[in-house]
């Protein structure tokens, strides 16, 4: 029996590196890919994640002889996992807001420093997967969320708000959302 309480680790990467259904031992190849990468929300802000799923839409369709329902057409509900970054780097914002890091630049040894940010000065769409494991060791996968993130104020601090608009992957085979328990997974194990 689960629970899926509370966060535990929230990773992300581009959509690019799901090329196939994903089984516990492809999760675990991209949880840790994603770990190596640095990948990682480093801070979740108070109690700001939650996932929620909309209700579906239901259209009855009525008998008009005897006013009855002979039908429903179903839409299921929107999927969105969402969570506040209390504390962040500059890549994870340039990651999850668009726009870039800024590098300090000039000819000294420290002229790839990272020491800003800058908005994007168009539109951007980010897509990201998202791998969430639950304080009960619980992965949820999304493999494709449509990341939508701004700045929030946040107990007298700018958060990064994320929302993340669950879709279909553009991979023949490939789920909208796993979950799996990290005992069969094994992403977090050391090998060797």
């Amino acid at each position: 029996m689960i629970s899926a309480v509370g966060i535990k680790k929230i990773l992300y990467a581009d959509t690019s590196v799901v090329t196939a259904d994903i089984t516990p031992e492809i999760a675990k190849t991209l949880i840790q890919a994603a770990i190596t990468a640095k990948n990682e929300v480093q801070n979740v802000h108070g109690e700001t994640w939650q996932i929620e799923e909309s209700e579906a839409s239901v259209t009855g369709h009525k008998n008009q002889l005897n006013g009855q329902n002979y039908r429903y057409d179903t839409t299921p509900g929107d999927i969105t996992p969402s969570f506040s970054i209390g504390q962040y780097d500059w890549k994870t914002k340039a990651d999850m807001m668009g726009g870039e890091a800024v590098k300090k630049g000039g000819s000294g040894a420290d002229k790839d420093e990272v020491v800003g940010w800058k908005r994007p000065t168009g539109k951007v769409v980010i897509n990201k997967a998202l791998f969430c494991l639950t304080d009960d060791y619980v992965w949820f996968i999304f493999p494709n969320a449509q990341i939508v993130a701004r700045e929030s104020n946040t107990d007298k601090a700018i958060a990064i708000a994320v929302k993340g608009l669950v879709q279909t992957s553009k991979v023949a085979g490939v789920s909208s959302e796993y979950n799996y328990e990290e005992s069969a997974v094994g992403s977090l194990v050391a090998e060797g």
